[in-house]
């Protein structure tokens, strides 16, 4: 019985090799990560070959990341230059606002910019009731659009992403709107913008903020959308680019976002050691640094203390070796410089 049991195992292993079957993204083997999101993904845009995964196809509450998909629909239908009258409903929606007043007009493009920048439920919600109706129509357009375009584990109720029964979303469905709104240069750019003010057709102004800090911690250009509610959790969906090369990223339900988008960079596009603020207290961190002043020594160019604290003399050198290296010379210790370290530790 045991020899039989044995032979199956063996043939059943033999013909998923030689078949050419590929395991989903989320039985592949994966790096560890310390990510507090029970749900994440980095996907490559150009060749949808998955980076790195964790439970992609989780559903679960996508919060204020719907908007997303709430920006493309209206675009689609309505372009940028629609005027667009503020019912009184949207007075009672729900924070995060832009706290619009009943009768006052604004250009489609601002309320999309405020959906996108400032995160404005009131300006998603306007916006849904405007393009289709009512809410449920404009919910029916989202689902039907989220369907054309490929993704199979969502469903939309709110425009807004507040809470509501049967609305849910998935880190893969997500990536893949990213993916499709790359298509509009304007909902790219809007997304690019920390601050700015619109205006409604009578000329009061309103100030927009982004949500996304990684437009402000980061170096490495990360373009997204956030959302959260106590039941999603902090979500994120966008795009990091870096030396001309783009990866999308999705993160549900983490518990310390801007440091799992931190370390989801990290490990694609290697640590950036740009105008540190502050030294790392963390011992693995410090530790990491110290091998590279190490190595950096070893080969030549690196005179200073090996005291894991990364100025600007340890970037010059960092830079020297990658340019030695023919290796893109951008500071960053990425896999390739890495390897190439290796040789002197």
């Amino acid at each position: 019985m045991k020899l039989h049991s044995k032979i199956l195992a063996v043939s059943a292993s033999f013909i998923i090799v030689f078949s050419g079957i590929t395991a989903p993204p989320s039985a592949l083997a994966q790096p560890f990560l310390r990510i507090s999101a029970p749900s994440a993904l980095l996907l490559d845009p150009v060749t949808n070959r998955v980076v790195y995964s964790k439970t992609p196809y989780l559903r679960r509450q996508p919060a204020s990341t719907t908007k997303v998909l709430t920006a493309i629909v209206a675009y689609e239908h309505f372009g940028l230059d629609k005027i667009v009258t503020i019912q009184r409903f949207a007075q009672h929606v729900e924070p995060s606002k832009m706290q619009v007043f009943a009768g006052e007009r604004f250009y489609s493009r601002d309320l999309i910019r405020a959906t996108l920048i400032k995160s404005a439920n009131d300006a998603a919600e306007v916006l849904a009731v405007a393009v289709a109706g009512s809410m449920p129509k404009f919910a029916a357009m989202m689902n039907k659009k989220a369907r054309e375009i490929g993704c199979r584990g969502s469903h939309f109720v709110r425009s807004s992403g507040l809470p509501a029964s049967n609305q849910y979303s998935t880190a893969y469905d997500l990536a893949i709107i990213m993916r499709y709104m790359q298509r509009y240069p304007f909902l790219v750019e809007t997304m690019k913008v920390r601050t700015m003010n619109i205006h409604s057709l009578a000329g009061r102004r309103i100030y927009l903020r982004n949500h996304n800090k990684m437009l402000w911690r980061d170096p490495r250009p990360v373009i997204g959308k956030t959302g959260w509610t106590r039941a999603a959790r902090h979500c994120f969906v966008g795009r990091i680019g870096v030396r001309n090369r783009s990866v999308l990223v999705a993160l549900m339900g983490s518990h310390a976002l801007w440091r799992d988008l931190k370390t989801l960079v990290d490990f694609e596009f290697g640590t950036s050691f740009f105008k540190p603020k502050r030294t790392i207290k963390s011992a693995a961190s410090v530790e990491k640094r110290r091998l590279l002043q190490t190595a950096l020594k070893r080969a030549g160019f690196y005179r200073g203390r090996v005291d894991g604290v990364v100025g600007t003399a340890t970037l010059r050198a960092l830079k020297r070796f990658q340019k030695a290296k023919r290796l893109p010379a951008d500071g960053i210790a990425g896999r390739q410089t890495w390897q190439k370290l290796q040789a002197y530790l």
